[in-house]
């Protein structure tokens, strides 16, 4: 490639994408508008997180959810912008990628505040019903799952968005080939590995439950953790199962193992789609409808986009991975551009 030269902005192919991380964008921030809204209208109530003391975490959780509604908003603008209008700006993208971070503020409270709760004793713990008769060893294991489901789904949450910003950003600074085939490959290796560390967490937890605990959520209540409630053991074992297999497939894939390269069809896309169903309708709708009086309702819409990052991006990058080169030649976007100023070399 001649020194100093740069894709061409204006070719149909470098449009195409950059539309495609601004689209993405847009649908992973609009999750963001959607899943803090339940807890910042019960953290303004009369009884909510606005009236108690700054040192408990209610507060910081209410101050989390603010943040991710206002990065959700203008992550949805962003995107919209880039999507439909071809337009984005790099001090924009900058801004976004730094309040994005913002959404650690509420993870890292929910870890510290199950990690506490995990310190309990049996007969003061939060997660496990007593009629369970649950021990020590009980409260600690399901907390500690709790702390990592936490971390994982997090890392897939704000790294999808971050990641969408960041790659419309290189678009913008017209540095678009530095999103070749091997960097998707590294991406999709990252998520696949958070996917299947998020199943494992889920399986562990449905066995232990089926193991440890006569689960009658009917009489006693469920066992809750986080956003983790098992209401049915076989649904987790089920659902964790299956991302756990996903995410091994997806590692296998990033290295270019079982790629079944004889079929047209998407499998892998296929099976994160079913996977994904799985989650919003037996992990989330089953798992929680059955709960007597709704108390859980909220969590619902909180998980279904939550839970969104960590099942979309390793059918997305698997996608990249295998119809973007390894390394870009140089018409990829077009007859290349040489800026002003720079001389063949």
């Amino acid at each position: 490639m001649t020194k100093g030269t740069q894709p061409n902005m204006t070719a149909y192919r470098f449009q195409s994408d950059a539309r495609q991380f601004g689209g993405l964008l847009m649908l992973m921030s609009f999750c963001c508008v959607i899943m803090p809204l339940a807890g910042i209208a019960e953290g303004f109530g009369p009884t909510g997180a606005a009236s108690t003391d700054p040192s408990t975490p209610p507060l910081w959780g209410l101050i989390a959810g603010i943040c991710v509604f206002t990065f959700g908003v203008t992550g949805l603008i962003t995107g919209y912008m880039a999507a439909v209008h071809d337009w984005s700006h790099k001090y924009l993208n900058i801004f976004l990628m730094v309040i994005i971070q913002t959404a650690w503020i509420g993870y890292i409270t929910d870890m510290v505040a199950v990690s506490q709760a995990s310190q309990a004793t049996p007969e003061d713990n939060g997660f496990i019903p007593l009629e369970y008769e649950p021990t020590s060893t009980d409260v600690r294991f399901v907390g500690a799952m709790g702390v990592i489901a936490i971390m994982i789904y997090g890392f897939g949450f704000v790294g999808s968005v971050a990641f969408m910003v960041w790659s419309l950003h290189t678009y913008t600074t017209n540095n678009a080939s530095d999103r070749s085939g091997s960097y998707f490959k590294g991406r999709m290796m990252t998520y696949s590995v958070f996917l299947a560390i998020g199943g494992l967490v889920q399986f562990l937890l449905g066995c232990w439950c089926s193991a440890r605990f006569e689960v009658n959520t009917a009489e006693f209540g469920p066992v809750a953790v986080a956003f983790l409630i098992v209401s049915f053991p076989g649904i987790s074992v089920y659902v964790g199962l299956l991302q756990l297999m996903n995410g091994v497939w997806g590692i296998a894939r990033s290295m270019g193992i079982g790629l079944m390269e004889n079929t047209s069809i998407p499998v892998f896309q296929l099976s994160i789609a079913f996977q994904w169903l799985s989650v919003i309708v037996l992990q989330n709708l089953v798992q929680i409808a059955y709960l007597p009086g709704g108390n859980a309702a909220t969590v619902v819409p909180f998980l279904a986009c939550f839970s969104l990052g960590l099942n979309l991006m390793p059918a997305f990058l698997d996608h990249k991975s295998n119809t973007v080169p390894d390394t870009l030649p140089d018409d990829y976007y077009g007859e290349m551009i040489q800026p002003v100023g720079q001389e063949d070399v």
